[in-house]
């Protein structure tokens, strides 16, 4: 007797009562829509160092533009991704990835941005370059008012909050694969509910519940790791100083920038700490990520503590995130600069 293979999940639909969803979703699918008709050519994009909410997003958009008959989007980032669990993300999900150094820009006649925004440091696109829609949660100052369809909605924790609703609402399956990488790319952003979460995010984080993968869900969250994380990990907290209330994790030279939110995720778990910081230098930047646990300032804070330094930071409440231009014949007088900065700051 030989056993039957397991039934596939059937793909996810929309519930017949989204309570907390926008009530203008169904003109605005229609719009995005519009905006990629025509298109022959499609070019995905996200911010150069992906996370699991980045991730999701190009990847359900990617799914979303497949269903109405653009079948060739491209994905792309202008940096690698280094994080163990966003690695496994794209490997076990099937997630196909072509590096920004390898694209020639001129060959697409469309180009979406996933959970960025156009102009900003954290993104390889020239700003000279057109954009045709945009799909982010980041603050952005006039939002709104420019040329290219632009769903940024800042009271909402995850990009993949607005792909699942625009994919809900566009009638088109969510099969389990993507249910489980958008169900991770919403549980991430919002620290599984905890942090910057809103009704939206809760309900598309039940509706995913439902549809997704569990077990591949466990592979991606414990992914196996190189002896680099442990070795970067033993530095962390050999260094780490505390400053009243205040947690700072220096980890000189690092092979990825992910390693810095890793890191900053780990040790602000410490016990009478209200912000935590963590800063690595990367080529020619000092990479920093911000947490808070009570007060709603980490992103204000980083988007500041960068502007005074020339470079470029923001994020939520309770995470952000920037980076700053680095020279390492002036390397001590920099990060002195970043820690009064950011003392100042805080």
């Amino acid at each position: 007797m030989t056993n039957s293979p397991p039934e596939e999940e059937p793909p996810l639909r929309r519930p017949d009562n989204c309570r907390s969803f926008p009530k203008n979703l169904e003109s605005r699918v229609a719009a995005f829509r519009q905006q990629v008709s025509g298109a022959s050519s499609i070019l995905i994009l996200t911010h150069d160092y992906p996370d699991p909410d980045c991730i999701a997003s190009a990847y359900g958009i990617s799914h979303l533009l497949s269903f109405w008959g653009h079948a060739n989007s491209i994905i792309s980032f202008g940096g690698f991704v280094g994080r163990a669990e966003n690695r496994a993300m794209i490997r076990f999900l099937n997630i196909s990835t072509i590096p920004y150094v390898l694209l020639e820009i001129k060959d697409y006649d469309c180009i979406v941005l996933a959970d960025c925004f156009p102009g900003r440091n954290n993104v390889s696109l020239p700003a000279s370059i057109p954009v045709n829609a945009v799909l982010d949660h980041h603050p952005v100052d006039n939002a709104g008012n420019f040329p290219f369809f632009n769903e940024v909605r800042q009271d909402i924790g995850a990009t993949a909050t607005i792909v699942t609703e625009f994919l809900l609402y566009a009638d088109c399956p969510i099969p389990p694969k993507l249910a489980t990488g958008l169900f991770y790319g919403i549980m991430t952003d919002t620290g599984n509910m905890g942090r910057g979460s809103f009704a939206e995010d809760l309900e598309c984080y039940k509706i995913l519940f439902n549809g997704m993968d569990h077990s591949l869900l466990a592979q991606i969250e414990h992914p196996d790791r190189d002896i680099e994380f442990f070795k970067v990990l033993h530095r962390a907290a050999q260094s780490m100083v505390i400053f009243d209330s205040v947690g700072y994790v220096p980890l000189g030279r690092v092979t990825s920038p992910d390693y810095i939110g890793e890191m900053v995720d780990i040790f602000h778990g410490l016990e009478k700490i209200e912000f935590t910081i963590c800063t690595g230098i990367f080529k020619k930047n000092i990479f920093f990520s911000i947490r808070s646990k009570t007060r709603n300032e980490a992103g204000a804070i980083a988007e500041a503590v960068a502007a005074l330094l020339n470079g470029g930071g923001g994020g939520h409440g309770k995470a952000g995130a920037g980076r700053i231009p680095f020279q390492p014949h002036q390397g001590e007088k920099t990060l002195s600069a970043f820690v009064a900065v950011l003392k100042e700051a805080l």
